[in-house]
């Protein structure tokens, strides 16, 4: 039900993320998706209850009257419009995770694309609902300290997540200068000088 792939990256030049979604061309495209279409399930209810709604208007004693087949056939518009909305919105959601960064792409006419850089990620998580977790979807969450982006409804959460626990802090060598030993070091001086001042 949802466009989910593994991507198998030999060389570290594969790229199969939409074209909204900016990938580099030393990075490499490791898993993309989107959002089940059961999301939709709440909307397309509704839409049936307002279009029914809408029918029984246009069929009552009410229908006589131009004001009550105006009422019944706005609520049949709306009840057809919300479900072809919520279906839209979530055929056009994209998710793409590199080994550099996590995307996500939304937009039914325009296009909006946030990207949170794996460098950056502070906290990672995926959970799922008792549905989730019979059928296999859940939402994956990655915590930066500007935000963060959301996977939501995916299937195989705790893979995703694993390949983000890969990956993240990739960079982490490159934006933090010395190596560990020496920040340990740092720290051990730090604690002989607190102890000193203290007494």
């Amino acid at each position: 039900m949802t466009d989910a792939t593994a991507v198998d990256v030999p060389d570290g030049k594969v790229n199969d993320a939409p074209d909204a979604v900016p990938v580099a061309d030393d990075e490499s495209v490791l898993w993309t998706g989107t959002p089940r279409l059961s999301a939709a399930v709440p909307a397309v209810f509704v839409g049936v209850v307002v279009a029914g709604a809408g029918m029984a208007i246009a069929v009552g004693p009410v229908a006589t009257s131009r004001l009550g087949l105006g009422i019944a056939a706005v609520a049949i518009l709306v009840g057809l419009a919300v479900p072809g909305i919520a279906v839209l919105s979530l055929t056009n959601t994209r998710y793409v995770l590199t080994d550099r960064a996590a995307s996500v792409k939304t937009g039914i006419v325009g296009r909006r694309v946030v990207r949170a850089r794996l460098s950056m990620v502070e906290n990672s998580a995926y959970e799922q609902s008792v549905t989730g977790s019979l059928f296999g979807y859940g939402t994956v969450t990655l915590e930066t300290a500007g935000g963060g982006v959301s996977f939501r409804r995916v299937d195989d959460p705790q893979g995703v997540r694993a390949l983000v626990g890969e990956h993240a802090g990739g960079d982490a060598d490159e934006s933090i200068p010395g190596s560990t030993n020496s920040w340990r070091r740092v720290r051990e001086e730090v604690q002989l000088l607190r102890s000193a001042v203290e007494r």
